[in-house]
């Protein structure tokens, strides 16, 4: 690999170099993860048919190489070998024009993705005004509280003996009821105890405990990347994380004559959290084909109380959108109809890598 393309290797953008009859002659890391495709599978072929290009992407690149001029196109839309549609801006360069191999550099920027860093950006920015006005509350409720537990104790301490004692009681627990739901409000507290593990342990670990013998007419496919490494995360705060979300899952299905989950997992380079590129993240999806969220709870999904389902506390997915961004990354979400796919990014310890690969697979049940 020249210096050129190793330096094309750290950027987002998906680059492909085509020779003049549209045949791939190098693609950097970004692309082959837009496109679902290796280095080593494209090299040599025409792009046309490795993927679905709209005409105006195949007549651009003919008309670069005829006019010497750099041309650039928006929104358009690119079918994937993972028969995925993304959305792109193309930008196709003329290289090497006056040589006997002239050639096309596209560069495709993933729209999806550009507004995604954004709202991911704006989703942070109002979790964190959402949990400091939480604070404030607990603040001024949690005093007061305690003060009432203080009093019903004392109370019962002058009742020995009487049956008034029961009502003291029942202020006690439910004074300590509320003093555990502001503080489940307020989130974790407490610091992360970080660990190299295996993330299809963890997974496998929470489906035995939800799904096994308890879901039997669930169908449940495991589509597992072997190739991620170990993660450095806190074992016990990920296992809460995937509880949830795989809990929320299973509630959205249950009344469904064909109740399907599938957890996956995969690697993807060069990806921006909280607004950081990131060389290497790990990606983990709970796809169930419900209903789908509410529209009404899209911006506030992740807030505390706010829930989409009768009984819910509205705790659950903000506590595990407060764990997930302790660990460097963020829970976004896909919804619609028959699809909804939450959806765990985290970064992974790069200096890990070499002496710790994990061992995956693939199942269905």
């Amino acid at each position: 690999m020249n210096p050129n393309e190793s330096l094309l290797n750290h950027t987002s953008v998906a680059v492909v170099s085509l020779d003049s009859t549209q045949r791939i002659q190098w693609m950097n890391l970004s692309a082959e993860a837009m496109l679902s495709c290796s280095q080593r599978v494209a090299h040599g072929q025409n792009i046309t048919r490795l993927f679905s290009l709209p005409d105006t992407l195949v007549s651009q690149i003919k008309e670069t190489l005829l006019t010497g001029q750099i041309l650039i196109s928006r929104k358009l839309e690119i079918a994937t070998r993972a028969q995925e549609t993304i959305l792109v801006d193309c930008i196709a360069t003329p290289i090497d024009l006056n040589s006997s191999e002239p050639r096309v550099l596209l560069e495709l920027m993933d729209i999806d993705r550009q507004q995604k860093i954004a709202t991911e950006q704006a989703l942070l920015e109002q979790q964190e005004r959402s949990q400091n006005i939480l604070r404030g509350v607990a603040h001024e409720v949690l005093n007061p509280l305690g003060g009432i537990r203080g009093a019903a104790q004392l109370l019962e301490l002058e009742l020995t003996g009487s049956s008034l004692t029961e009502y003291t009681q029942l202020l006690i627990k439910e004074a300590d009821r509320l003093q555990d739901l502001v503080q489940r409000m307020l989130g974790p507290n407490t610091r992360l105890i970080p660990d190299y593990h295996n993330i299809h342990e963890i997974l496998n670990y929470v489906r035995r405990l939800l799904l096994d013998g308890t879901a039997k007419d669930m169908h449940v496919v495991l589509d597992y990347d072997p190739s991620i490494p170990d993660l450095h995360c806190d074992r016990e705060k990920l296992v809460q994380v995937f509880i949830n979300l795989i809990s929320n899952a299973m509630h959205a299905i249950r009344d469904l004559p064909d109740p399907a989950i599938t957890i996956k997992t995969r690697v993807e380079r060069n990806f921006t959290i909280r607004g950081q590129l990131k060389k290497l993240v790990c990606k983990i999806q709970v796809i169930d084909n419900g209903n789908g969220v509410d529209a009404k709870l899209a911006e506030t999904l992740f807030d505390p109380l706010v829930s989409g389902r009768s009984g819910g506390t509205g705790l659950g997915l903000s506590i595990a959108q407060s764990l997930v961004v302790q660990h460097g990354g963020l829970i976004d979400y896909q919804s619609k109809h028959k699809h909804t796919v939450f959806e765990v990014t985290v970064p992974i310890d790069e200096q890990h890598i070499a002496g710790n690969p994990m061992q995956g697979h693939s199942d269905e049940s």
